[in-house]
């Protein structure tokens, strides 16, 4: 493949240059040569030119590439471009076969051509289920369409009170791009038929009021009809109202085959309630489908609400934590910052983690070594601030003794957690001590030293009482000798 002459294919295509485009498709391989994305588009663009059949030709070159894959979009093309030039049974095989291709998103598409290609073959009770199945597709924007044509197959199979259900919810689900007019003409064309002539005028007027929309030669009879039953009966022949359709034709009422009951022959119209169309009656049918459809519209932004939602919880979430962190919380938190640079020393292991990153090397170094080791550290006061904090630490030294320390913290690396920046023992602290060794110690001293007064007074008194008996012997020797 050419791949310049691709892009410049595929940017004529983007620019609504289908000509260019279709011509450009063609060059960019060569006859043999496969590739499903540029048939594909050379298909859409001679679609676009009113070249059906050769459009047709290009799909279905499209869908010989394997590996590109789209079998439902491609198959629904081609029953488009078979359909546009008369060929109803092929456009019918193509649209069926689209709608076995389980990927296809859009499905409804198929379901749409399908009804029209069987209209052409005049299998009414077979597009009257196709436009239902559009109709009732979730994937479906836009129902009303789908309805209206659903209401019209009604008419045909002389159902006139279904068709009215059916043209009234597709004016529920119109959008500013669906034709009212189109729709309130045949909504007038039921009621005529099911001898309600009042509302089957007041629909009429609603389709013709602006003077834009010219009804069709059955909807103009079916108007006609209606004003002549009004006239014919001015006061209670206009009231009347009958639930029961008015047959289009006297083939209604025809037997049906029993060897033929879809009427494949077209030698006998089918009754409608020998078709199968439907398990349930119409009326009903409709209006769970009314039901149905509501509520895949007021659920069609659960997924938003939902993303909205989860939002909201994800803003509540950062804005608490955004507050956490302006009040000094973090993670690590300080006590774990302290604790793990105090385990670390003790174990030997690298306590980089736990210092403020800003330091320097004899900064580190200086709080490392200030840290006993065995040492277990608890925060007992601390002023936080969200970049800096400073705390008082009570150490619990590994022979029992306390200290206390000045510590300041402040963020780490990634700005989250703590880490520790300085260590300073507490000015007035002083270790105290509780070991019973040092207290025994200390009353030994104190008992030795009682000891020593005592021994000391005692040799005074022993000294002082020789003194004494040594001048007693002195004066009694001198008194004998006088």
């Amino acid at each position: 493949m050419n791949v310049d002459l691709f892009e410049r294919a595929r940017n004529a295509y983007r620019a609504g240059d289908y000509a260019s485009a279709a011509q450009l498709f063609e060059a960019c391989k060569d006859a043999s040569e496969v590739s499903g994305e540029a048939d594909h588009l050379r298909g859409n663009a001679l679609m676009k030119l009113g070249y059906p059949r050769e459009a047709a030709q290009a799909y279905a070159r499209a869908l010989e590439d394997a590996a590109y894959g789209k079998r439902g979009a491609l198959l629904t093309n081609e029953g488009k471009a078979l359909a546009a030039v008369g060929d109803a049974e092929g456009a019918v095989r193509c649209f069926t076969q689209a709608l076995d291709d389980g990927s296809y998103a859009t499905p409804y598409k198929a379901y749409l051509g399908l009804g029209r290609a069987q209209l052409e073959l005049g299998h009414i009770a077979e597009a009257g289920t196709a436009f239902r199945q559009a109709a009732i597709d979730g994937a479906n924007p836009a129902p009303a369409s789908a309805l209206a044509l659903l209401g019209g197959c009604f008419v045909k199979l002389g159902r006139a009170q279904d068709a009215i259900e059916s043209y009234r919810t597709a004016l529920d689900f119109a959008t500013p791009r669906d034709d009212v007019h189109s729709i309130n003409a045949g909504l007038g064309e039921a009621l005529a038929a099911a001898n309600r002539p009042t509302e089957a005028l007041e629909a009429f007027r609603a389709a013709t009021a602006d003077g834009l929309y010219e009804l069709t030669p059955s909807e103009a009879a079916a108007r006609d009809r209606a004003q002549a039953t009004l006239d014919a009966a001015p006061s209670a022949g206009a009231m009347t109202r009958t639930d029961a359709a008015a047959p289009a034709s006297t083939d209604f009422n025809a037997p049906v085959d029993p060897l033929d009951p879809l009427g494949k022959s077209g030698a006998f119209m089918p009754d409608p309630s020998d078709t199968g169309f439907f398990t349930l009656t119409e009326s009903e049918m409709i209006q769970q489908d009314r039901q149905e459809m509501k509520i895949r519209r007021k659920h069609r932004h659960v997924g938003l609400k939902i993303f909205i939602a989860i939002l909201i919880l994800l803003l509540l979430a950062l804005g608490g934590g955004a507050f956490a962190y302006t009040r000094g919380f973090g993670i690590p938190s300080q006590q774990d910052a302290i604790t793990g640079l105090f385990n670390a020393v003790t174990d030997g292991s690298d306590a980089e983690a736990y210092l403020a990153p800003g330091l320097s090397d004899a900064a580190r170094t200086q709080i490392v070594s200030s840290i006993p080791e065995g040492a277990e550290p608890t925060i007992t006061n601390m002023d936080q601030s969200m970049t800096e904090s400073t705390a008082l630490v009570a150490v619990k030294l590994s022979m029992g003794a306390t200290a206390e320390y000045d510590v300041t913290f402040a963020r780490g690396a990634n700005h989250i957690g703590w880490t520790v920046a300085s260590i300073d023992l507490h000015r007035d602290s002083a270790v105290s001590s509780n070991a019973s060794g040092t207290d025994g110690s200390a009353d030994d001293a104190a008992t030795d030293a009682e000891s020593a007064d005592t021994a000391a007074t005692t040799d005074e008194a022993a000294t002082d009482g020789s003194a004494t008996t040594s001048e007693a012997d002195a004066d009694a020797s001198s008194a004998a000798a006088a």
